[in-house]
């Protein structure tokens, strides 16, 4: 097997994809690690100020629609990522159909209505999830993503192919 060589990947976006994709950034860019442990630090004391609440004044002492705003909060902690992935989708399903182009040069991606050539000193890091290859750049927003399917690949070679060449050129980056 020659790393030297291209990988190509023909797919059209789905949104597992996409939320895979935006849970692996939130999990490992610096701001987003900083964003999830400052959501949840927010969810615990609104739980341990509310249970509080409870203990020491009974359920009647809490409101109705303070119930509901920490029901909407709690939701919506939940269901953000969800939400961003439907954003993003309604994007790519836009663009149509990606052929995506993995070789010694960068990353070139065509779609029905946006062609991009990307270099490899975009990129900083790479996580690869169980459905998708996520590339990251290394500023400190983690603003870069670039979300690759493994569903989109032709072989399961590919796919070893494809970890090869992002390992040896963002090693090298």
């Amino acid at each position: 097997m020659t790393v030297d060589g291209s990988v190509k990947l023909t797919y059209v976006v789905t949104w597992r994809e996409i939320s895979d994709g935006l849970r692996i950034h939130m999990r490992y860019s610096p701001v987003g690690r900083w964003i999830f442990r400052a959501l949840w630090v927010l969810v615990a004391l609104l739980g341990l100020l509310s249970t509080a609440n409870l203990l020491t004044r009974g359920v009647d002492a809490m409101g109705w629609a303070a119930w509901k705003l920490l029901l909407a909060l709690c939701l919506f902690f939940v269901a953000f990522r969800w939400l961003t992935a439907l954003a993003l989708l309604a994007y790519a399903r836009h663009l149509g159909e990606h052929r995506v182009t993995v070789d010694a040069d960068g990353i070139s991606t065509v779609s029905e209505r946006h062609t991009n050539q990307t270099n490899w000193g975009f990129y900083g890091r790479s996580v690869e999830g169980r459905r998708v290859f996520v590339l990251l750049t290394p500023d400190i927003w983690g603003t870069g993503v670039l979300i690759l399917p493994k569903r989109g690949l032709g072989t399961p070679e590919d796919s070893e192919q494809l970890r090869s060449l992002i390992t040896k050129h963002l090693a090298a980056a």
